[in-house]
C-alpha cells in the first residue's frame, strides 16, 4: 500500500478552534485523504452542520476518520448525546468514534462500552476506546480488559503514541493485542521523558507537547512495525510548538502533513 492508499488523517485536536466544516476544507486544501471530526452537541453541532460536514467531505472526497469525542462519566448511565454523537458520525460516514471513560468501576465500563458499541454497530463505525493517565481506564491492560470483556464486533483499542509513552509502556506492549481490535491509531512523537505522574502536568504535555513524527524522541518506527502496515494513522498533534509557530492553520497542517510523509518515507 502506498502512502496516497493510506489513510492519513489531520486529527481535530490539531485545529482545536476550528468549526467541523472549516475542519474538512483545511484538511481537504492540504491534501489529506481522511480528517477527524470534533463533535460536541449543543456546542458546535446543530442539524444543518452534519450537511455541511458532509458536503465537504464528499467536495473534497475525504474519509472522515473518526468523531470524538465521547466521554463516559463516573456513575453514569447511557447517554443520549453520546448516541447522538455516534448517530451524526453514521450519518458523515465516518470509521470510528472515540471513547475515554472517567469511570473507575470495570464492571460498569463494560456496560457503558457495550451499549456503545452496539450503536456504533447500527451507525456503521467502530467503537474505539483509547486510554490515557489522567482517565480512570489508564493503560492499554485495562483498556483491553474493557474491549476484550464486552468482545464486541463493532468495539476496539485506540493507542496513541502520546499515551503509551506518557504511561511508561513499551512499542512492545501492542504485540499482546490481537489485531482485530485495532482500527486506527494516533501517532505524534515528542520528547522522551517516559511516564508523567502529575495529572497536571500530564494533562498540559498532552495539549501543548507533541512534535510532527520525527521531530522528538519517541521509537516511532519500532511502533509502526507492530501494525498492520495499512492501519489508517491519525495525526494527533496538539502543539503549543504548532500553533505559535504556524497560526494560520492551513500552513500548520501542511506542515505536519509534509513532516510525517518525509518520516514515512525513510522507513
Amino acid at each position: 500500500m502506498t502512502q496516497a492508499q493510506r489513510l492519513i488523517a489531520l486529527a481535530s485536536g490539531v485545529h482545536p478552534d476550528l468549526d467541523p466544516d472549516a475542519m474538512v476544507r483545511v484538511a481537504g486544501e492540504v491534501g489529506y485523504n481522511s480528517v477527524g471530526i470534533w463533535v460536541e452537541p449543543g456546542v458546535n453541532w446543530h442539524r444543518t452542520t452534519t450537511a455541511q460536514v458532509r458536503n465537504e467531505l464528499e467536495n473534497y472526497g475525504l474519509v472522515a476518520l473518526d468523531v470524538e469525542v465521547i466521554w463516559l462519566q463516573a456513575d453514569s448511565k447511557p447517554d443520549p448525546v453520546h448516541h447522538q454523537i455516534i448517530d451524526i458520525g453514521g450519518e458523515l460516514g465516518a470509521r470510528n468514534c472515540l471513547i475515554v471513560s472517567s469511570e473507575p468501576d470495570l464492571e460498569q465500563n463494560k456496560r457503558l462500552f457495550e451499549d456503545l458499541c452496539i450503536r456504533a454497530e447500527a451507525a456503521g463505525l467502530r467503537a474505539c476506546f483509547e486510554f490515557m493517565g489522567v482517565t480512570e481506564v489508564k493503560d492499554l491492560a485495562a483498556a483491553m480488559d474493557v474491549v476484550e470483556g464486552v468482545d464486541h464486533p463493532a468495539g476496539g483499542v485506540l493507542i496513541d503514541a502520546f499515551h503509551l509513552e506518557r504511561v511508561g509502556l513499551e512499542p512492545a506492549a501492542v504485540e499482546a493485542v490481537d489485531p482485530r481490535w485495532l482500527s486506527y491509531m494516533q501517532l505524534c512523537d515528542m520528547p522522551a521523558r517516559g511516564a508523567i505522574d502529575d495529572p497536571e502536568a500530564y494533562f498540559a504535555d498532552a495539549l501543548d507537547g507533541r512534535l510532527a513524527p520525527g521531530e522528538g524522541e519517541l521509537p516511532l518506527a519500532e511502533l509502526l512495525s507492530k501494525f498492520s502496515p495499512d492501519i489508517p494513522i491519525s495525526l494527533e498533534i496538539r502543539s503549543k510548538h504548532y500553533r505559535d509557530s504556524y497560526p494560520d492553520p492551513v500552513e500548520r497542517a501542511r506542515v505536519i502533513l509534509e513532516k510525517t510523509q518525509a518520516f514515512l518515507q525513510q522507513g
